[in-house]
Formats: C-alpha cells, sequence, structure tokens
C-alpha cells in the first residue's frame, strides 16, 4: 500500500465570502488519504450509483464529466479501464447486473 499524498479538491470561484451568521458556509478539513482508502471511496460512490440502478451508460459519463469532482478525480487518477473494471467487479459483488438501455435489447 502506497502512502502518499494525493491533492484536496475543492470549491472554485466562490463569488462571496461567508457571513459569521451563515448557516451554510463551506467547511473544509485535509485528510491524509493513501492509494488504499482513495479505491475504497470510489468503490463506496459506484456502489452507490449501482445498487440505485444506474446502468453503465449513464454512469461513466458522469465519471467523465468535471462537473462531479468526486468521481471526476477518480476518472483523472485511474483511467477509464479501471473505473470500467471496477463498475464491473461492483455489479459482480452485489449480484446487479448492467440493465438494459430503454428501447434496447
Amino acid at each position: 500500500m502506497t502512502r502518499r499524498e494525493l491533492p484536496m479538491l475543492g470549491p472554485v470561484g466562490v463569488s462571496k465570502e461567508a457571513e459569521p451568521d451563515d448557516p451554510l458556509e463551506l467547511v473544509g478539513v485535509p485528510v491524509p488519504v493513501d492509494e488504499a482508502t482513495f479505491d475504497e471511496m470510489a468503490r463506496c460512490l459506484v456502489e452507490e450509483y449501482v445498487r440505485d440502478g444506474w446502468s453503465d451508460e449513464r454512469l461513466v459519463p458522469l465519471f467523465r464529466s468535471p462537473f462531479y469532482a468526486g468521481l471526476h478525480v477518480i476518472f483523472r487518477r485511474r483511467g477509464e479501464p479501471w473505473v470500467r473494471t471496477l463498475i464491473a467487479d461492483v455489479r459482480t459483488q452485489w449480484h446487479r447486473p448492467n440493465p438494459v438501455p430503454e428501447g434496447g435489447a
């Protein structure tokens, strides 16, 4: 297991400073993450979508999109083949085959 820290992600382009009584103030705390923890986080995220019934055709594009920061950092760091293998592994683990796309066979 590699014990090197991974870069943190955060919000970009905050348009207004948080006010002292702002209940929605964004608070971020950096947490050291190693490769094994990163991979486990990726598995947990994929499990959520797979168990909710998402198809590969809907799920993989989320990883490609920078608007889904948590998924996109996995895609950038590990690549699409790794992501697709992870999705397949999770489907096997939870006995959730890839749903047939609507209108297709």
